[in-house]
């Protein structure tokens, strides 16, 4: 009962903290499920408009091409879109997720491992790292796969603020040629 009661004491300090940008839903029982579009409405209302310089590198089956731009030219739709199709923070997944917290006390963070219960789910994974002095997400990796008579696509995000924006994707299908994508957006 005490730890339920200091865990529900955490995640509420950790959505309402004015440092944190972080949105949970309360899921009953089951505990609270990280919602990436509340998250990244509040990161664009914090930076937008704040032109941070980037070096974008796009590696596309083993060939690599970059380029340098900054957060006022980004195409922040195609970015958004991947990691929004990955939220599980609508009310229609609550008790679909399996979560686990933990502290780090190498990397002095508070974790919070979610791991789909049905492998028919799109997002089967999302660990969110928060600083454990200041509450603040240090980062957020999430795996997403589909599985379609065609084949399997395969999703891999991470994201650190003011850091490194991942997305990977691999797709393998039984008619063509297998697809490897990793497109990085590092801040400089």
């Amino acid at each position: 009962m005490y730890s339920r009661i200091l865990i529900i004491v955490l995640l509420f300090s950790l959505s309402c903290n004015k440092g944190v940008e972080q949105k949970l839903t309360n899921t009953g029982n089951t505990g609270y499920n990280f919602s990436i579009i509340d998250y990244v409405e509040d990161q664009w209302s914090i930076y937008k408009g704040q032109a941070f310089p980037i070096k974008k590198k796009v590696r596309l089956n083993g060939n690599t091409d970059s380029a340098y731009t900054n957060t006022l030219d980004l195409d922040w739709g195609s970015v958004f879109k991947v990691f929004f199709e990955t939220d599980i923070g609508d009310e229609k997944f609550h008790e679909q997720y399996k979560l686990s917290i933990f502290r780090d006390d190498q990397t002095m963070t508070n974790n919070f491992y979610y791991e789909a219960k049905d492998k028919k789910l799109y997002t089967r994974k999302l660990h969110v790292m928060a600083d454990s002095y200041t509450d603040k997400i240090k980062s957020i990796y999430i795996e997403a796969e589909k599985n379609t008579r065609l084949g399997t696509k395969t999703i891999k995000l991470f994201y650190s603020p003011l850091d490194i924006i991942t997305i990977q994707e691999q797709e393998s299908t039984k008619t063509g040629k297998e697809k490897d994508l990793r497109i990085e957006y590092d801040f400089i």
